[in-house]
């Protein structure tokens, strides 16, 4: 009865522990992704303001997690990165579309170019 109390309490305690762990990896997991997020976006000069809001939520989770808390630092440390990720979308939405206004342009001025050229070439054919 003693072997299978102390078999239970081992169990447990494992349990517990690992536990823990997954828990406390999930947080250094969370962490570590919202800081390389952070840095591709201080890299890529990605709007001042998300990265310093981001950076903020970002330290606060770092204290949670100091104090223990780690399902709030996890939270945080999330919401920190998908605020990144969502600042560098739109950063990139925007050179997508500056982009595709130059090719609109370019193709614009390809088909003046075109007309220029039929119509020269129609005044020498017709001589």
């Amino acid at each position: 009865m003693k072997a299978k109390l102390l078999a239970c309490s081992i169990a447990l305690a494992l349990a517990a522990l690992t536990g823990c762990s997954s828990s406390q990896n999930a947080v250094n997991r969370s962490l570590g992704k919202a800081e390389a997020t952070q840095a591709f976006a201080v890299e890529n000069n990605i709007d001042a303001s998300v990265t310093s809001n981001a950076s903020s939520k970002l330290e606060s989770a770092k204290a949670l997690k100091n104090d223990g808390k780690e399902e709030e630092a996890e939270a945080l440390a999330e919401q920190s990165e998908l605020d990144l990720r969502l600042a560098i979308a739109k950063s990139e939405n925007e050179v997508a579309k500056n982009e595709d206004k130059k090719l609109e342009e370019a193709l614009r001025a390809d088909e003046e170019r075109k007309v220029l050229y039929q119509s020269i070439l129609n005044k020498e054919t017709q001589k």
